[in-house]
C-alpha cells in the first residue's frame, strides 16, 4: 500500500510539472501568438476513418498587457491570473460539457502600452475575438474608448482605477479595486459596524488619499455621519505636527499648562488627562510608511485610544515595520487577502503557489476573476461581442476570490472587501 501511494505522488507529480511547463514555455516563447486549449492538443492519428463532425466555433479573448516596458512587473502579474484561470477552466468545465465553443488566449504586449490602442484596433479586426482583457494603465483604457465602441469590443480591465472611467463607453468594463469603492465600504463599515459617526480625516496629497478621502467623506455625510476635520500632508512629509495639532493634539507640556489653567479635559483610564477630542476616528487615507510614522505621533500629542481607519494602502508591512506597537489594532480594507479562510480564497493561493512558486497579489486576484467571469460568459452561451457586453451588464454577485462582485451599468465592478486589522504584530483578517 504504502509503494502504491509513493507511485501515485509521483505520478501527479509528473502530470502538475508537465502542466507548469506547457503553460510556461507557451506564453514566454510565444506571448504574441494564439494560445490553444490543452485539451485542443491533436490527438495521435487512428487507422480507421473517423465519422465527420460538424465544425466547432471558435472564439478568442484578447489580452493586451505591458509585458516589456513601464508596468511590465504588473503585465506579468495581471498575465499569470489570466493564465490560472484559463487553466483551471479547461480542466473543469470545458473537458465535461463538449457543445462549448473552442477558445483561444490572444496575448499582445503592449511595450509599456505605447502600442496598446493599435493592438487593440488589430484584434477588433478579427471578428472571433469577442472580449480584451487589459490594458492596464487608467490613461490607456480611456484612449482605447473610441475603438471599443467603434468595433463594439468590450474591454474588461482588471488594475485601472481612476474615477475618469466610469461611464466612459458602454464597452469599457473593469474589474478593479477603485478608491471610491474602498472609500464607500469603508464608510459603510465605520458607520454599521462600529457605530462612529463623527471622524478626523488626515489624507495623503496625491491622486490616492485625495479620491480615497472624497469618496469617504462623502458617503458619511449621506448616511448623516460628520467630517469634523479634514487635512491633508505631503507624501513625502516626515513630521506631522501641523496637522496632529489641527486635529486636536497637544504635546504633554502644553496639556499641563492647561490642566494648571483649569481647562475642560477628558480623564483617561490611567488618570492622565487628555484633550478633549470632537470626533470619535481618524480616517487616514495614506500609504502604510507614511501612517506607519503618523501613529506614534499621534500619541505623542495625547491622541490615543480612538479607533484608526485606513484604505489598502496602510495593507503592507511598512506599516507594522515603521509604526511597531502603534499599529496594533488599526483597521483597514483591501480588495484580496491571500490569508483570508475563504475557501475560494484558500484554493486560489494552493493552486496559484502550485505553478508559479510565489505568493499571489491583488493583481493576480482581480485578473483571475476577470477571466473566469468572461469564461463563465461564454460557458453560459455567449457567442459573439454584444453577449458578452450583455453578459456582464447582467453579472450579479459573482463569488470570486477578490469579493463577491456586480456589474453596474457604469461598467464599475461594485465589491466586497475584506476588513483586516493588527493583531500582536500581524496583519490578520477580521471576523
Amino acid at each position: 500500500m504504502k509503494v502504491t501511494s509513493y507511485k501515485l505522488q509521483v505520478t501527479n507529480c509528473k502530470f502538475y510539472i508537465l502542466r507548469i511547463v506547457y503553460f510556461i514555455s507557451c506564453f514566454l516563447f510565444f506571448p504574441d501568438h494564439a494560445v490553444a486549449n490543452p485539451l485542443d492538443l491533436a490527438k495521435p492519428p487512428s487507422s480507421s476513418p473517423q465519422p465527420q463532425v460538424p465544425t466547432q466555433q471558435k472564439l478568442k479573448i484578447g489580452c493586451i498587457l505591458p509585458l516589456s516596458g513601464e508596468g511590465a512587473a504588473i503585465g506579468q502579474r495581471v498575465l499569470e491570473g489570466i493564465q490560472l484561470a484559463f487553466n483551471s477552466f479547461n480542466i473543469t468545465e470545458i473537458s465535461m460539457k463538449g457543445d462549448l465553443p473552442a477558445l483561444q488566449l490572444v496575448i499582445k504586449d503592449s511595450g509599456g502600452e505605447v502600442n496598446a490602442v493599435n493592438l487593440l484596433e488589430s484584434l477588433a479586426k478579427e471578428e472571433d475575438v469577442v472580449a480584451i482583457i487589459g490594458p492596464i494603465f487608467s490613461k490607456t483604457v480611456i484612449a482605447s474608448a473610441k475603438v471599443a465602441d467603434k468595433y463594439k469590443l468590450p474591454i474588461f480591465s482588471p488594475t485601472a482605477s481612476s474615477k475618469n472611467i466610469s461611464g466612459i463607453s458602454p464597452y469599457i468594463f473593469r474589474n478593479s479595486l477603485t478608491n471610491q469603492i474602498q472609500g464607500k465600504a469603508i464608510a459603510y463599515y465605520s458607520v454599521n459596524h462600529l457605530n462612529l459617526r463623527k471622524f478626523a480625516v488626515l489624507y495623503q496629497r496625491d491622486q490616492y488619499g485625495i479620491e480615497l478621502k472624497t469618496a469617504f467623506e462623502d458617503e458619511i455625510k449621506s448616511f448623516g455621519g460628520e467630517i469634523i476635520f479634514s487635512e491633508p500632508f505631503d507624501p513625502d512629509q516626515n513630521d506631522f505636527e501641523p496637522q496632529i495639532a489641527a486635529i486636536g493634539g497637544i504635546k504633554d507640556s502644553d496639556l499641563r499648562k492647561l490642566t494648571d489653567a483649569g481647562k475642560p479635559l477628558n480623564d483617561s483610564i490611567r488618570g492622565k488627562p487628555k484633550p478633549e477630542l470632537k470626533y470619535e476616528a481618524i480616517f487616514i487615507p495614506g500609504t502604510a510608511d507614511r501612517a506607519g510614522l503618523i501613529l506614534p505621533e499621534l500619541v505623542y500629542y495625547n491622541i490615543s485610544d480612538i479607533p484608526i481607519l485606513g484604505g489598502n494602502g496602510l495593507n503592507s508591512l511598512d506599516l507594522i515595520r515603521i509604526g511597531g506597537k502603534y499599529a496594533e489594532g488599526v483597521i483597514f480594507a483591501d480588495g484580496f487577502f491571500p490569508s483570508s479562510e475563504n475557501l475560494i480564497v484558500k484554493e486560489f493561493v494552493e493552486r496559484y503557489r502550485m505553478f508559479y512558486n510565489k505568493e499571489p497579489d491583488i493583481h493576480n486576484a482581480n485578473s483571475y476573476d476577470a477571466a473566469r467571469i468572461l469564461l463563465e460568459i461564454i460557458k453560459n452561451g455567449a457567442k459573439n461581442r454584444e453577449d458578452v457586453k450583455n453578459g456582464l451588464l447582467n453579472l450579479k454577485e459573482f463569488n470570486g476570490v477578490s469579493g463577491i462582485t456586480t456589474v453596474q451599468s457604469s461598467g464599475d465592478s461594485e465589491k466586497t472587501l475584506y476588513f483586516l486589522t493588527v493583531k500582536h504584530g500581524k496583519i490578520v483578517e477580521m471576523k
